[in-house]
């Protein structure tokens, strides 16, 4: 394992590693370009402590000291982390982040108001649409004066201040150095948008006359979402991967979704929401459609065919994984806990969000009493074109009283009518979190904010190490 030393003699082998400064106020406040918003966050302090654990660890042999680019959100974070490893602070480095024209120092919400264009050109670079050539953003610097000047500097301080060294920098110059040392010039139309979150890191090696990242990136449109099929013992199921970040971890999350919710899509985009937000903390995220439903096989659907899609995805995940996280909506919830026994993954996490899996509480609210009645009657009922029987339910309601109490996390919407009066007595209470202002789908105001929130927290704290 490589070890981090405080020596200051000249290393024997080339590291450098860079990460993106901490979170601060000018974060929270989402603000474009300089600004002297430093004070740190709660959760920029724990990002803080978590990359010192990181470091001394050993991730780089060996590691000098710590620059920063010239930022105060970088400046100070460097500060910090210096403080917390022990190892000097050596300053700050003159490689300037991107100028950013009228957007600098204004929000998300006053640049679309103000430059609706120009919103729309960082929007679509932010989105990977376009490389930062075609950036369309008045009064910025242009790719061509970039290139220039981040040649210029490497020639006279990075090549020989950085090596050994912790870089903390903006998002702007922790982009420029990623591509930089990966052979990508600011010109290119490969000099693309990467999600760099606050606190995350990456190390680079110098080898001959280049430099290696491990793991190594994985192609010119990385990261991104890819769309495929796995076979299952009765059809293929359809699903979309959603590649992690820069600073990618050893874990991943496969979604699955609730009877009526059966998109990998989810309810008004609800699972590519979560996943583009894990995948951007650096967790593969993996959600389905299941057998009969979707772009999967159209064959017939019953829990155990829930049940089987899941299984198929979870072994094609843990071959490019160790740790894994099931996450059931809704009525998934009891496809998650079933796969999971199913398969003997004891150390695998379940996390339902919003678990509806009983008839008695389907009929407290979701149901009525026709559709109940129906069911009892003839053995199944239609809802939202869907048809529901009796048995999948039964067998649903039996997977989740046997395996309830071994959920890892709840999720219940404030304002869901459907789980509000569902029993959660068999599930300690620390393990349930009750998310303000969010229906069974978490689509009411600010809903997939919180659950994104309070999902990325739990996340972190579970791993207790910053992606990297």
């Amino acid at each position: 394992m490589p070890r981090i030393t405080s020596k200051a003699e000249e290393p024997e082998t080339n590291w450098i590693v860079i990460a993106r400064h901490f979170e601060t106020t000018k974060n929270l406040l989402d603000v474009h370009g300089t600004s002297d918003l430093s004070e740190f966050t709660e959760k920029g302090e724990r990002q803080a402590r978590l990359l010192a654990r990181m470091l001394q660890a050993g991730i780089a042999e060996p590691l000098s000291g710590v620059l920063a680019t010239p930022t105060p959100q970088a400046a100070a974070s460097a500060t910090l982390i210096a403080e917390l490893t022990g190892l000097p602070y050596k300053g700050q480095l003159s490689l300037e982040p991107m100028n950013l024209g009228v957007a600098a120092g204004l929000s998300t919400s006053d640049l679309r108001l103000r430059h609706p264009e120009a919103f729309q050109s960082l929007d679509l670079f932010r989105a990977r649409h376009i490389s930062a050539s075609e950036l369309a953003i008045p009064e910025s610097e242009s790719a061509r004066s970039m290139e220039m000047r981040l040649l210029t500097w490497w020639s006279k301080e990075g090549r020989y201040r950085c090596p050994g060294r912790l870089v903390v920098g903006s998002n702007s110059t922790v982009l420029m150095l990623f591509h930089f040392l990966n052979g990508v010039l600011p010109t290119s139309p490969e000099y693309r948008f990467v999600c760099t979150p606050n606190g995350t890191f990456r190390a680079w090696r110098e080898v001959g006359t280049g430099w290696q990242t491990q793991p190594a990136v994985q192609g010119q449109s990385w990261p991104e979402v890819r769309i495929g099929h796995i076979s299952s013992p009765i059809g293929l199921v359809a699903t979309t991967r959603h590649l992690p970040n820069w600073s990618p971890r050893n874990k991943a999350l496969v979604v699955i979704p609730g009877y009526f919710g059966s998109s990998r899509h989810g309810p008004y985009g609800l699972y590519s929401r979560l996943g583009k937000a894990w995948a951007n903390m650096g967790y593969e995220t993996v959600t389905l459609d299941p057998l009969g439903s979707g772009d999967s096989s159209p064959v017939f659907r019953t829990f155990e065919s829930e049940v089987m899609s899941a299984m198929a995805v979870i072994k094609d995940v843990l071959q490019r994984v160790d740790s894994l996280v099931l996450v059931g909506h809704s009525m998934g919830a009891a496809t998650a806990v079933a796969a999971r026994a199913e398969m003997g993954l004891e150390d695998c996490s379940v996390w339902c969000l919003a678990p509806l899996c009983r008839l008695g509480d389907m009929a407290l609210g979701f149901l009525s009493e026709s559709d109940v009645e129906r069911l009892h009657r003839e053995g199944r009922t239609f809802r939202h074109g869907l048809e529901l029987r009796i048995g999948m339910i039964a067998h649903a309601e039996q997977a989740w009283v046997r395996h309830q109490a071994s959920v890892d996390m709840i999720w219940l919407g404030s304002e869901d009518r459907y789980t509000r009066h569902v029993d959660m007595s068999a599930i300690p209470r620390e393990r349930v979190i009750v998310t303000p202002g969010s229906d069974h789908n978490f689509s009411n105001e600010t809903g997939v904010a919180w659950l994104i929130e309070s999902t990325t927290k739990t996340l972190a704290e579970a791993d207790g190490t910053p992606p990297r």
